[in-house]
């Protein structure tokens, strides 16, 4: 194998310099080896990235409603939610600024319950095995249908908006 003679001078050290050689060597060696890795964790950096970035353009999934009659009032809307990236969206009534929890690839949000719109609980998952979504909302029944819709129209709309401040962010582009 034919070695390569380090481009540090270290002549003129006395007994030191063939120390002082090896050590060169060694830290060229070093330095070629981090190259290769800051390159390879480039590239693979790069694919992870396109990879997110392919995921905008889904195909419309399919949703479940759990409860009769809740696809006509909510099932567009969770097309919306599924293709902003959002994972799972839990309304609970009664924890104050923690009552809707979003959960996405690039974090969580919290807030409550928008004003001028009644607290009904619901959640909504998307993906999972199948892929598809799932809204539930137990109290859901024709008398409070409204309700239901004025609260998931709401509430979507936010988690949609705090998904996109939290993927701009997590994605440092500062737009």
């Amino acid at each position: 194998m034919l070695q390569r003679q380090s481009s540090i001078p270290v002549h003129g050290f006395g007994p030191f310099a063939s120390l002082l050689h090896s050590i060169a060597q060694q830290v060229e060696i070093t330095m070629r080896t981090i190259a290769f890795i800051l390159i390879v964790v480039a590239a693979l950096g790069a694919t992870v990235s396109n990879a997110q970035s392919a995921a905008k353009t889904t195909a419309p999934v399919t949703v479940t409603a759990v409860e009769p009659g809740l696809y006509a009032v909510a099932g567009a809307r969770v097309q919306q939610v599924a293709a902003a990236g959002v994972q799972k969206i839990t309304a609970m009534p009664g924890k104050d600024r923690r009552s809707i929890a979003v959960e996405s690839p690039w974090g969580y949000s919290y807030f409550d319950y928008p004003k001028n719109v009644k607290p009904v609980p619901f959640e909504i998952w998307v993906g999972g095995s199948a892929g598809g979504a799932t809204i539930s909302a137990p109290g859901f029944n024709d008398t409070n249908k409204a309700d239901y819709k004025a609260a998931i129209d709401a509430i979507i709309s936010h988690a949609i908006k705090s998904t996109q401040q939290n993927r701009i962010y997590m994605q440092g582009s500062g737009r």
